[in-house]
């Protein structure tokens, strides 16, 4: 498979890394609780069993305040503070039986996944039919996309990708995904500052306006295509036609 940008699997490991790293800074911290807020949101009147969770790290969970019963986790490699139920599969080759899940979240994992298109249809082939994609990514189309064009230090999350939210739709729709709801949200400029971010607490009232320049976009999609149901084989009822038997006896 061809990696974009001609970059490593390790490559891609470790920008992961350093995402998980940013998101323990204040402004990440930030971010991560507000993106926590609008799942629990957007994902409240989700019912099933199964959901599986894509995440930066083990460590950042997204998902734990659903109505799901149970919960799994798929990171890239292996760490000794795992807990066992963790499953260690790469992006864009899930090792998830096709059709089991009822909620997938991909937080950030397009942003930093080795193949984003590989790593989307994987995650869209395990989703059971009306099932649901939870994808949350940055955002290009605002002030984070304008820092990562102007930010001389490529240090995470600026030098991972920004795809925009209407091209991850138009993939969704060729996997046969309907798009149940699209928003942006936090516009607070990306300051690392606590206290700057704090006098920019105002712009908060934009997130209930719907304007698409917030920080990240969050698209929930749910599956259209059925489950494969396998045609009992209609046998052909064959005529029997009786053979002669040699030496028969007459009584």
């Amino acid at each position: 498979m061809q990696l974009m940008r001609d970059k490593t699997i390790k490559d891609y490991l470790q920008l992961q890394n350093a995402y998980e790293q940013w998101f323990q800074t204040a402004l990440g911290r930030k971010l991560l609780a507000d993106q926590r807020s609008k799942i629990d949101t957007v994902t409240q009147r989700i019912f099933g069993y199964q959901q599986l969770e894509l995440p930066v790290s083990h460590r950042l969970p997204m998902g734990n305040a659903t109505r799901l019963g149970h919960k799994m986790m798929v990171v890239p490699q292996y760490q000794t503070d795992m807990p066992e139920s963790i499953l260690v599969s790469l992006s864009h080759e899930l090792a998830v039986r096709h059709d089991s899940i009822d909620l997938a979240i991909l937080h950030h994992t397009l942003d930093f996944a080795a193949s984003p298109h590989q790593a989307l249809r994987e995650a869209s082939q395990v989703v059971k039919s009306s099932g649901y994609l939870l994808i949350i990514g940055f955002n290009p189309i605002s002030l984070w996309g304008v820092r990562k064009l102007v930010s001389r230090k490529k240090s995470a999350p600026w030098n991972g990708r920004f795809i925009s939210g209407q091209r991850i739709e138009d993939w969704l729709s060729v996997l046969d995904f309907e798009v149940s709801n699209s928003s942006c949200h936090f516009y607070r400029p990306p300051f690392e500052s606590h206290s700057v971010l704090e006098r920019f607490s105002f712009m908060d009232k934009l997130d209930k306006r719907d304007t698409p320049m917030g920080a990240y976009y969050m698209i929930l999609a749910k599956k259209q295509v059925g489950c494969s149901i396998s045609a009992k084989p209609r046998w052909q009822k064959a005529k029997v036609i009786g053979m002669p038997v040699a030496n028969r006896v007459k009584h």
